[in-house]
């Protein structure tokens, strides 16, 4: 009974092991499927740069409840205690004043002696409470805190700014990427059909040799190209691999991730303007405003350095009891505690410095110089960035008229000359030179195909804006 038992438990075992391994490798081979804004949002949920970006503007977020809070008043309490070991006294004998009539009577309501040195009257007491509370708000910075306030508003926006350019540019690199994989594809599919083509060549040419009319050389020749089209068709493919191990990582999706890619290169014929994009690029680019704005902060900290030998002036308010009772249970009597108040208005004016405001303002002016300085280079940048995707596009544009009339052309050729070849008015040779022409007219369109599509993604992000 024992034997059977355990024979049913193991097969139990290896039944759920069996289901197990069967879901995990399922759960392994299930493919995604990826379109081209799916695939922008999943490298936008997964890039590092973003989440870092995400992450400055959160601290430049912080930043500005920092400052608005030195717009609030400070508030802060204190408490202290004091036990004096020895108290100072007063030597004064009140027998010199009144003839001796008092000697011998204690002094009322005079604090306990003990710990004291002497027999004169002692002004302090061995337990000293205190408790207290500030409040400090001030009146008058000559723009400090208001330009400090300003200077971290403006640094949020900066920040903002550069996590779009983040943006843009994970935009931009997965499309291009998306792009790159739909292209080896593309050359694959071109592949293969010269492959079939190919073979075709080598089942006409079997037939002539056996009909007598070419020789085993013609055969041996398309064998031949053949065996060269299909190690091209080999590394295409392998290329189609590399091109999605990287488009994996681009999107921050594991390399062990079995993907599909939902898209075609479509011919979207547009018509820009080369000034009007440059006009474009300008005004949205993020990088140019990120710099704006770090020029508009530059403005602030001047101010800040200018207000440094200025005068300030603060409200600050002072409330406070303070106890000297002989036992720590005395304290919690409210009749043990004395009150004190006070309101103090204070002025601080600086006179001299040594000359450190005046460096300092020296020193803003100058970084404000630099960002100008680069901002101009950046925009240098941007025109030539605009330029070069302007022209990418039109040369795309021309070669994709001048491929398509080409591949009609050579499909037409190669049509004429399987009709020639099985008829043997036509060479080997002549015939694989047609073929490789259209083989290299169809590999010449798709690739101006997709430069086209990446020069218009790469004009949308030199010009931060959608081509219509």
């Amino acid at each position: 009974m024992k034997i059977i038992l355990l024979k049913h438990f193991t097969t139990i075992c290896v039944f759920a092991i069996s289901f197990a391994c069967l879901c995990v490798t399922s759960k392994a081979q299930e493919v995604i499927t990826l379109t081209l804004d799916r695939s922008i949002q999943t490298a936008l949920e997964n890039n590092p740069s973003l989440k870092s970006a995400e992450e400055k503007v959160k601290i430049a977020e912080q930043k500005v409840n920092e400052a608005r809070a030195s717009f609030m008043p400070s508030v802060s309490g204190s408490g202290t205690y004091t036990y004096l070991g020895v108290i100072p006294e007063i030597d004064f004998d009140p027998s010199s004043l009144f003839g001796g009539l008092m000697g011998g009577m204690p002094t009322q309501g005079a604090p306990s002696s003990s710990g004291s040195s002497g027999g004169g009257i002692p002004i302090g007491y061995e337990d000293n409470y205190n408790l207290g509370i500030s409040i400090q708000q001030p009146l008058f910075t000559w723009g400090k805190i208001y330009n400090a306030y300003k200077q971290a508003k403006i640094g949020l926006d900066a920040e903002k700014q550069g996590l779009e350019a983040v943006k843009q540019q994970i935009i931009f690199d997965t499309t291009k990427a998306f792009y790159g994989v739909l292209l080896t594809q593309e050359l694959v599919k071109v592949t293969s059909m010269a492959v079939e083509q190919v073979k075709a060549h080598v089942k006409v040419a079997h037939d002539l040799v056996d009909a007598g009319m070419a020789t085993n050389f013609d055969l041996l020749r398309a064998k031949v190209q053949l065996a060269n089209i299909q190690s091209q068709l080999i590394k295409m493919q392998n290329m189609t691999k590399l091109a999605k191990d990287g488009f994996k990582l681009s999107v921050g999706l594991s390399l062990d991730t079995q993907i599909e890619l939902d898209g075609n290169f479509t011919y979207k014929p547009i018509e820009p303007e080369l000034d009007k994009l440059i006009e474009i690029a300008i005004k949205n680019r993020p990088e140019i405003k990120q710099l704006e704005l770090q020029e508009m902060m530059g403005e602030k900290i001047i101010n800040l350095a200018k207000a440094g030998n200025k005068p300030n002036l603060a409200l600050v308010y002072s409330d406070g009891v303070r106890s000297y009772a002989d036992k720590f249970g005395d304290i919690f009597d409210k009749d043990e505690w004395e009150r004190s108040w006070n309101i103090t208005l204070a002025l601080s004016v600086p006179i001299f410095d040594g000359f450190a405001t005046k460096s300092r303002v020296k020193q803003a002016k100058s970084a404000v110089k630099q960002i100008q300085i680069g901002k101009g280079q950046l925009i240098d940048g941007i025109t030539m960035e605009v330029r070069s995707s302007y022209m990418s596009l039109i040369e795309a544009k021309d070669l994709l008229n001048v491929q398509q009339e080409t591949i009609q052309q050579a499909q037409e050729s190669l049509r004429i000359a399987n009709l020639q070849y099985k008829n043997g008015m036509l060479t080997s040779v002549e015939l694989m030179d047609t073929e490789l022409a259209l083989t290299q007219a169809q590999t010449n369109y798709t690739n101006a195909l997709n430069d086209y599509v990446i020069a218009i993604a790469k004009l949308e992000k030199a010009t931060a804006s959608k081509l219509n």
